[in-house]
């Protein structure tokens, strides 16, 4: 049509007026001024070469000598550059007509340097009324089902849906049936699509693997027949989500896709074209593709989605079910028995605090529980006494942490209530696997071998603990502070894998378990140099007996008098 506009040569407007010359010879086929490539065959650059130099030469008869290069996304990129010349400097009597399914697959150079005009797809119902035309001027008699097929078959394209009709007429003479539509493109009864989605919304899995066994007796191709099951159910979820809508046109009547949609809940539609779409791209590749058909209509039936309400409230109801059968058989408190390792020191404490003063203090003459009596042991065994140092704390130092402290006094005070076990063995600095006599001082005098450990071992941790130190001991946990501000070391530090080596590097030098904790501190704090730490023990002879150092290299007989 483009082409007889452009040579009409009666038409004043943009209409052609199909009874000149030009326009006969177009219609017919006939006209040496329009010429037809096909870039799926004609593809190369050689082809291309040769268009190029055929271009040269005018138009015998009309205004323009008109190139209609069809499926032009198909050409190499070698024929897309050697086209693109041509497109930069078209001689004045030539006009190209580049026609493509896909114009995202051209060049944008090509692109550019063209006209674009999109065609879209035409409604079934527009195609249905334009194939009726066609078939009263040609003397057919068209049943309303074939009109159906044809359309949805062409998928929005005219000329497949004359081409379709016309091979409609030649098989089945002057009457088409949808009978010989279905026979002609191997296509699935439409009653049959309709009883399969009566088996998926009834769940019936058995009548729907018969009916499969049926299609594919009649040599039905499965996988045309997912395909086309998958756009059934789509338009029944769109008339379902939107009565009437056009997709449902080119299958059957307005009412008749509502009342077969009625028959499903949206979920289950969703989930049944999902299933049917991806069992389709399944059985392209596959070498048994009724296998994956079948297995695809037991889930629709059974609407086997894992994330569907209805698969959650039914594992729901199975779990509350479990539920009350344990608990009808046995009661929580006599049968089921919490062992003491799953029940924790803060609910144990905050039983504790629950109680009464007066049971509290009552609590040492009742007998434990039997449940209880093993976790009570535990607890104990690395409690020190009351009224007694720890045994691991030096002489006349204490460590920080305040329930291990020395009582004043006689006795125990009688009259404040036991702190909780579970309590104590949180704050206790005499933890079991604590390091023994882990002190602030003793820390400190130790911080240069740990820290030439570091050296030696892990260079780069090393250099992160530039400026950390010693800030306090806390129970069992060293305080490392970094100065203020300087929040990338204290953050490296805190890695799992740099503070559990550090946990251990500081549980070998001071013989026992202890657990790292970083802060920032203000100023400079001093730490003993190297080699100047005092010796306790030596100093303590010193004063006893009156010691003073010597210098070997001088005379010994001038110092001893």
């Amino acid at each position: 049509m483009l082409a007889k506009a452009l040579n009409c040569s009666r038409g004043d407007g943009p209409e052609p007026c199909n009874s000149c010359d030009s326009c006969v010879a177009i219609t017919e086929g006939l006209s040496v001024d329009v010429i037809e490539i096909d870039a799926a065959s004609n593809r190369g650059i050689d082809e291309i070469r040769d268009l190029r130099e055929k271009v040269k030469f005018t138009p015998s008869g009309g205004r323009f000598r008109i190139y209609i290069i069809d499926e032009v996304h198909m050409l190499t990129n070698e024929a897309f550059n050697a086209l693109l010349k041509t497109l930069e400097e078209p001689p004045r009597h030539v006009v190209f007509i580049l026609a493509t399914t896909e114009p995202h697959k051209v060049p944008l150079t090509i692109l550019s340097r063209c006209q674009r005009f999109d065609f879209k797809r035409i409604v079934p119902a527009d195609m249905i009324s334009r194939l009726k035309e066609v078939a009263s001027g040609a003397r057919l008699e068209v049943e309303e089902d074939a009109l159906r097929l044809i359309a949805r078959a062409a998928e929005g394209g005219l000329r497949d849906a004359l081409s379709i009709l016309d091979q409609g007429a030649a098989f089945g003479g002057m009457k088409i049936t949808a009978g010989d539509v279905h026979q002609l493109l191997g296509t699935v009864r439409t009653e049959a699509l309709g009883r399969m989605a009566g088996c998926l919304a009834a769940g019936d899995a058995g009548a729907a693997l018969r009916l499969i066994n049926e299609l594919a007796g009649e040599g039905k191709d499965l996988r045309l027949f997912a395909r086309e099951m998958a756009a059934y159910l789509r338009a029944l979820l769109l008339d379902q989500i939107s009565p009437g809508a056009p997709a449902g046109e080119a299958w059957e009547d307005a009412a008749g896709m509502t009342a077969r949609a009625a028959d499903f809940s949206g979920e289950q539609l969703l989930y049944a074209v999902q299933v049917m779409a991806a069992a389709e791209q399944e059985m392209k590749g596959s070498t048994l593709p009724g296998i994956i058909l079948e297995l695809a209509l037991v889930k629709a039936c059974r609407n086997m989605d894992p994330g569907s309400l209805a698969s959650l409230n039914s594992r729901l109801s199975a779990l509350e079910e479990k539920v009350n059968a344990i608990a009808s058989g046995s009661s929580p408190r006599a049968g089921v028995q919490t062992s003491p390792e799953t029940r924790t020191a803060p609910e144990k404490d905050a039983a504790s605090r629950g109680r009464p003063a007066s049971e509290k203090r009552s609590a040492p003459e009742a007998r434990p529980a039997a449940g209880s009596l093993p976790e009570s042991r535990e607890v104990r065994e690395g409690t020190p006494r009351r009224g007694k140092k720890p045994a691991a704390a030096g002489a006349g130092e204490m460590t920080t942490g305040g329930l291990g402290q020395e009582r004043t006094g006689a006795g125990p005070d009688r009259t404040s209530p036991e702190p909780p076990p579970a309590e104590f063995d949180q704050k206790s600095p005499a933890h079991p696997e604590s390091a023994p006599g882990m002190t602030l001082k003793r820390v400190q005098e130790s911080w240069n071998t740990l820290l030439a450990a570091l050296r030696r071992d892990r260079l780069p941790l090393y250099h992160n603990y530039a400026g950390a130190v010693p800030l306090a001991v806390r129970g069992h946990s060293l305080v490392v502070g970094f100065p203020e501000g300087n929040v990338l070391a204290k953050e490296i530090a805190e890695q799992m894998e740099n503070k559990t080596y550090l946990e251990g590097l500081l549980g070998k030098t001071l013989g026992g378990k202890c657990q790292a904790v970083f802060e920032f501190y203000k100023g400079k704090p001093v730490l003993p140099k190297p080699g100047q730490a005092p010796r306790e023990p030596v100093t303590d002879v010193e004063k006893r007996f009156g010691g003073k150092e010597i210098n070997l290299d001088d005379d010994p007989q001038d110092k001893l008098f």
